[in-house]
């Protein structure tokens, strides 16, 4: 779980965290793949905080879910945090 406050981290993030692309390491993906996943996979806004979830099967990839502001917010007030 991570909070990702812009595009930029957003992208740092996916690299270097979730692709294990690293500087030094020949990457798998080809940079117009790498650019392509990145646009497919990016969430609707930021800030927002990311999740890795696993498929619903042992065969199935992670995948990535988003939580927004308004949902965080929502928690916050079914929490008394916030009124």
């Amino acid at each position: 779980m991570k909070v990702l406050k812009s595009e930029f981290e957003y992208r740092e993030w996916m690299e270097k965290d979730y692709f294990h692309l690293e500087e030094g390491y020949p990457s798998v993906l080809e940079p117009d793949e790498l650019e392509r996943e990145l646009l497919h996979q990016m969430p609707d806004q930021f800030p927002c905080i990311v999740l890795v979830v696993k498929g619903p099967r042992p065969v199935e990839p992670e995948g990535l879910q988003f939580i927004y502001s308004a949902q965080v917010q929502e928690w916050a007030k079914q929490f008394g945090v916030i009124d």
